[in-house]
């Protein structure tokens, strides 16, 4: 039996009046077989130029089974095929007998060295309540290009969160392995390298997935992404939001940042998955949301606040890309960027020898967060030292003393040593702080470039004792890539 529904576009006879260019391509077809329901659904799609006032009437059909595929054809790409399966994607978990209220989906890649999710899971289940958890399922997927690693952290959070995977609260899948197209001949938007054009057009067609596995589970459905944190009793500000019990909405923000807190019904999932398969080349994911809420004819932004979701991460899952903003309406406690670089540092054991207060151990102003490294007194002698696990050509080597809420505590004397030596000896003198800071390039000395290379230790030595306590918090290692 085949069935077949046509997307109608209808474009504004008078483009000039139109200011932004909403779909810019021309997509010829999106295939979606259901291989054991021999049910087809086709959408056939023709436009030149569509803008925020062209009408696009929506209707698709998209069975959700155990297998399905879903094939695109795009102008000047090869055939993608989306492979879907329900059995082969869950790991960890089991389906409720029972429709749930709230379906949250996290999908989560790797990072540099870095990962959030534990962070993510601990604030949601601290808090909601045990009544929230009846009636929530968090569905975590780890959709990387290194099947090993979305399976080694997988198994990871199954173990953490063993409790939860048993009683149903928390399903975790993995994307099966993709055939994607080839991305070095997908003409451009917005003028985006050819790694930022994969890198958003591989996470269309994820989220695409995630919308698809999560379309039954509950009543509603809201997107996180894997480094974020929860505000108090969020679940219970959700149900009391009466906006969600009426029908004139197609979607609702519960964040002031992007993608997160993304909140809509989850009938309107798997129509939400085609129209991301369709453009997925195209816009970024938040452009599209908003796009699809135009045509689902929702003209102005819903958003709930204050925010019940805030953005806690720094190091993107984009290479080099760092996010460093956050979100000033959020219900919780506020985040306050205090450093400058954020340098993803390369591998090191980082030591001292002066008085450590409480918790404000050295590696603080070596690692990227929001803290940093606190000594009592430091005296003439002691050490603050970095020993690389492989040695390294540096371009800058910058350290911030101080901290914007206690300028004055810094080292008031010391000088900056490095040692090419494998047991962190022949210490050469780089230069000296200055009111606890330093930067190699306004160090006036020619054979700083020479003195920077093959780098194994890194040392800032106290030269003479004083009383007040000191601060440095960031130590920033620019390799010379």
């Amino acid at each position: 039996m085949g069935v077949n529904t046509h997307t109608i576009i209808d474009v504004n006879p008078n483009p000039s009046e139109n200011k932004d260019v909403l779909l810019n391509k021309n997509y010829t077809a999106i295939v979606i077989q259901n291989s054991t329901k021999r049910m087809k659904t086709s959408i056939n799609v023709t436009s030149q130029s569509t803008t925020s006032k062209a009408l696009l009437q929506l209707v698709t059909k998209s069975p959700h089974s155990e297998t399905l595929k879903t094939t695109i054809l795009t102008p000047g790409s090869t055939e993608f095929t989306l492979n879907f399966s329900v059995s082969a994607s869950l790991q960890y978990g089991h389906f409720r007998p029972q429709k749930g209220f709230l379906t949250i989906a996290i999908p989560s890649v790797k990072r540099e060295r870095y990962n959030y999710i534990h962070k993510t899971i601990d604030s949601l289940l601290a808090n909601s309540s045990p009544k929230d958890k009846e009636t929530v399922t968090i569905v975590i997927m780890f959709n990387d290009d290194d099947t090993e690693w979305n399976n080694e952290r997988a198994l990871n959070v199954s173990e953490t969160y063993d409790e939860y995977i048993q009683s149903g609260h928390i399903q975790v899948i993995t994307l099966p392995p993709q055939q994607y197209p080839d991305f070095n001949i997908m003409p451009t938007t917005y003028n985006d390298s050819v790694e930022r054009l994969k890198w958003r057009s591989k996470q269309n067609i994820h989220y695409a997935f995630l919308f698809k596995y999560c379309h039954n589970i509950s009543d509603f459905y809201m997107h996180l992404e894997d480094d974020v944190v929860a505000a108090k009793n969020y679940i219970q500000d959700i149900r009391k939001y009466k906006r969600i019990f009426m029908n004139n909405w197609f979607l609702i923000r519960f964040s002031n940042m992007g993608f997160i807190g993304i909140f809509f019904k989850s009938s309107n999932l798997l129509t939400i998955s085609d129209f991301f398969l369709l453009f997925y080349a195209v816009q970024p994911c938040d452009f599209l949301m908003n796009i699809i809420a135009k045509i689902k004819l929702q003209e102005k932004e819903i958003r709930y606040r204050p925010s019940l979701f805030q953005h806690h991460g720094i190091i993107s899952s984009l290479k080099n890309k760092k996010q460093l903003i956050v979100d000033r309406y959020f219900k919780g406690s506020k985040i306050t960027r205090r450093k400058k670089y954020y340098n993803l540092n390369p591998p090191a054991e980082v030591d001292t020898t002066m008085v450590v207060y409480e918790t404000y151990t050295a590696d603080k102003a070596y690692l990227i967060n929001d803290k940093y490294f606190w000594a009592v007194s430091p005296q003439k002698g002691q050490t603050y030292t970095v020993v690389l696990k492989e040695q390294q050509t540096l371009k800058a080597l910058v350290i911030v003393g101080a901290y914007p809420t206690k300028k004055t505590d810094y080292i008031q004397n010391g000088e900056v040593q490095i040692s090419s030596s494998q047991h962190c000896s022949d210490w050469i003198k780089l230069g000296e702080l200055t009111k606890g800071s330093f930067d190699s390039a306004k160090v006036k000395n020619p054979d700083i470039p020479v003195l920077l290379r093959n780098i194994t230790c890194i040392q800032i030595e106290v030269t003479k004792s004083q009383n007040e306590w000191a601060i440095i918090s960031e130590l920033a290692l620019k390799l010379d890539e």
